[in-house]
């Protein structure tokens, strides 16, 4: 009887960098290849020409952000993913390819005006891949109908010993659980990977708390008999709020913006996060609850998801579908939303003296056109800084929320006058009670069903291990329910 072993080469008590390696006796299975913005290592932690196959769960960065090191590394095997995935995921290698030649145009001539190195040339950044080493990793993915990427519930025959099916997992399009079923030296066994899982209560309350637009719900009521889980615990200590409370505050700080007759600047991811503010906005509009004033998104990365997720409509969930019906006004386009191709076009109409929002990338405000962006209007104490989301440590948009005195842009720091304030509740992950309730929508305890294996990954050390104490108390055996170590094997 053959061993099937399940290694978390990243994402093991702690966020970014997902690599889950599945492996029989026969092949070995690449479940993501994440950048670890954490960890600086040189090289993957693997033989990548060992690996004959790489099944994506979505097209983040922390999931699939060091594809083109796997390729440079050896990697020679095939890919499979949905079909918004294998766009995404080119998109994000572009973007990483093209951004250093951005930065190292930025900061040309720039000299640190602060620190030990004040006076000092700000170095150029090294370009480690090109164009051709994206073409050469998009060419590894699978086809359906001639497009790269596989619909949801196909099953794949991806080897002689496994299939796979992609299932809605409601995080960002495409996004998907992913059911493994081996049949490896005389065993068989099936396994699901629920990380990243997108919110909903499935319920529990009669009502989802958190119904995310555009995207479809996790996917519930698998016939088949899974034998272990993976799930991921961003928020295995949390319990979000309702969105509705989040959507109060945009509608907050957009009529306090329009009554002081100032900017408000939203800082935001331009997968899914965007989208999710151009949605509300088109809802608070129709429901007469928006200011007069104009919301800019200033974020062609958005705008390019945008074509891609329409260009999946049947992937849409129900009320979208309703929304996206007239193409004139709908929450991608409508009157209130104007869309900037260039930077200029933005910082023109930061010079007019009216109330207006902007809305641009990152969420982090570490990189993107939001950096030059929030320059221009921290100093200002009229201005609303709006945050969306969890900040890390170290970052500009953690220095922000904490209302640090001055902030550092290029080698200079800037004044921060501005009011700062955070939306909170709008994270595409579920919260401890939505992964229990996902547990239980599978394998319920209280009906004496058992999964053979819970594994914990992808959340920082205490988070994980509050999820394993509720999930023991929700019913499951302790003897069964793992947080994951980073490079440790677990034989299935």
């Amino acid at each position: 009887m053959g061993d099937i072993k399940l290694t978390e080469f990243g994402a093991a008590e702690t966020v970014p960098g997902s690599k889950l390696l599945l492996k029989t006796g026969q092949k070995d299975y690449l479940i993501d290849v994440g950048k670890n913005y954490k960890d600086k290592e040189e090289n993957l932690p693997f033989e990548a020409k060992g690996i004959e196959h790489l099944i994506l769960t979505h097209g983040h960065a922390d999931h699939m952000g060091e594809l083109l090191k796997l390729r440079k590394e050896g990697f020679k095997g095939k890919i499979f993913s949905t079909h918004e995935t294998a766009e995404i995921t080119k998109l994000q290698l572009k973007q990483d390819v093209s951004s250093v030649f951005f930065y190292n145009r930025a900061i040309k001539g720039k000299r640190y005006q602060h620190g030990p190195d004040k006076g000092k040339f700000i170095p150029f950044k090294k370009a480690e891949y090109s164009k051709e080493d994206i073409e050469s990793s998009m060419a590894l993915f699978e086809s359906d109908n001639k497009e790269p990427g596989i619909p949801y519930e196909k099953q794949i025959t991806i080897s002689d010993e496994a299939k796979i099916m992609f299932y809605e997992a409601g995080h960002i399009p495409g996004s998907a659980q992913i059911l493994f079923e081996i049949s490896s030296e005389g065993r068989s066994l099936k396994l699901l990977t629920a990380c990243d899982l997108g919110r909903t209560d499935y319920k529990i309350l009669g009502h989802p708390r958190a119904d995310t637009p555009i995207v479809k719900f996790p996917r519930t009521g698998f016939k088949e008999n899974i034998d272990y889980i993976v799930v991921e615990s961003t928020y295995g200590d949390k319990v979000h709020n309702s969105l509705e409370d989040s959507i109060k505050i945009l509608e907050e700080a957009a009529k306090d913006a329009a009554k002081n007759s100032s900017k408000l600047i939203i800082p935001t991811f331009s997968i899914m996060r965007t989208h999710m503010l151009w949605n509300f906005l088109f809802r608070l509009n129709q429901e007469g609850r928006l200011p007069d004033m104009t919301f800019y998104s200033s974020s062609p990365t958005a705008d390019y998801v945008s074509k891609i997720i329409l260009g999946h409509i049947e992937n849409l969930d129900e009320k979208a579908l309703q929304e996206f019906a007239n193409n004139n006004y709908n929450p991608f386009y409508f009157d209130k939303l104007v869309h900037h191709k260039k930077l200029e076009d933005t910082k023109e109409a930061l010079k007019e003296n009216k109330p207006m929002g902007i809305i641009a990338a990152s969420g982090m405000c570490e990189m993107g056109r939001i950096v030059p962006i929030l320059e221009r209007t921290i100093q200002d104490p009229k201005n609303i800084i709006l945050l969306t989301g969890y900040a890390s440590p170290r970052t500009r948009a953690y220095n922000l929320i904490n209302k640090e005195k001055q902030i550092r842009f290029d080698g200079k720091l800037v004044e921060l006058k501005a009011d700062v304030r955070k939306m909170g509740g709008l994270s595409g992950h579920a919260d401890k009670e939505e992964i229990i309730a996902h547990l239980k929508s599978i394998h319920d305890p209280e009906k004496g069903e058992q999964f053979k294996g819970v594994f914990i990954k992808h959340g920082e050390k205490e988070a994980c291990h509050k999820l394993r104490e509720r999930i023991i108390e929700a019913g499951y055996p302790p003897e069964t329910v793992h947080v994951m170590k980073k490079n440790q094997e677990y034989v299935l």
